[in-house]
């Protein structure tokens, strides 16, 4: 029997018929499968940002009080989680500042010294606004670790270390009473605003003090010799001689309830 023309292109439109169904069926298969996935994924990355914030929660707001010595986690209010060195001697205390060799730049903006920079192992600065949010929450007590070139150690303790809000210019709004062995050479910052190489929030008309010898607060160039004007100076411990220069530095806060 003769097939027709007409029968066959009947038998070719079914068989296409038949494989662009089968072949839509398996796009709507893989769509949908994509979708599943798709929603296990949001599913997924919900519950790790729960648990991120569960772990958040339970992050100490300070450095805990008789751990060893290490970088902990810290958060607080409004902040993203960071690190932070926490010192047993004297114990308690989160390390906020550190100079022991120049490997860090300190001559920074005022957006570098908002934030905070360098290597919480080695040289670094914490950040003002942690340092706002810190003081604000609760009083702290600024302890000050210092060495010169030929060895020699010295500190400085105050009781009641406070800065003020950005929108204050981070002001060393309070240190309390001076107690230690090196002087209190940082009176004469209290209640000044802070000072970068691009912010002159200082008390001098016509000169930036920052512009050449770093921020505030023993932030001035690093010598290695331990000589330099411009550099880190405690001054009355240094019997107020400008050219010599501190090659360690160490501040550290610490709640006062501790």
């Amino acid at each position: 029997m003769r097939t027709t023309l007409d029968e066959i292109k009947a038998v070719l439109h079914a068989g296409f018929d038949s494989r662009l169904k089968q072949e839509l069926i398996t796009k709507e298969d893989f769509a949908n499968s994509i979708q599943v996935l798709q929603t296990k994924l949001d599913e997924g990355l919900n519950r790790m940002e729960e648990l991120r914030t569960r772990t958040d929660d339970i992050l100490p707001d300070f450095c805990p009080s008789g751990s060893p010595n290490g970088i902990y986690q810290i958060k607080l209010r409004d902040l993203e989680p960071f690190k932070a060195p926490c010192a047993t001697s004297p114990p308690g205390y989160t390390v906020i500042q550190r100079r022991i060799d120049g490997s860090e730049n300190f001559n920074r903006t005022w957006e570098e010294y908002k934030t905070g920079f360098g290597n919480v192992r080695r040289e670094f600065f914490i950040g003002l606004e942690k340092l706002h949010r810190m003081t604000e929450a609760r009083p702290h007590e600024l302890f000050i670790k210092l060495r010169k070139d030929n060895g020699s150690t010295s500190y400085a303790h105050y009781d009641n270390f406070a800065i003020g809000s950005e929108e204050e210019s981070y002001q060393l709004k309070n240190i309390g009473e001076y107690s230690g062995e090196a002087g209190d050479s940082l009176r004469e910052s209290e209640h000044q605003k802070f000072s970068t190489l691009d912010r002159d929030n200082d008390n001098l008309s016509n000169f930036n003090c920052a512009s050449k010898n770093g921020a505030c607060w023993l932030n001035g160039k690093y010598f290695k010799d331990g000589k330099g004007r411009n550099g880190i100076h405690w001054i009355s411990w240094q019997h107020y001689d400008w050219s010599m220069s501190l090659t360690f530095v160490e501040m550290m806060i610490r709640p006062k309830s501790l």
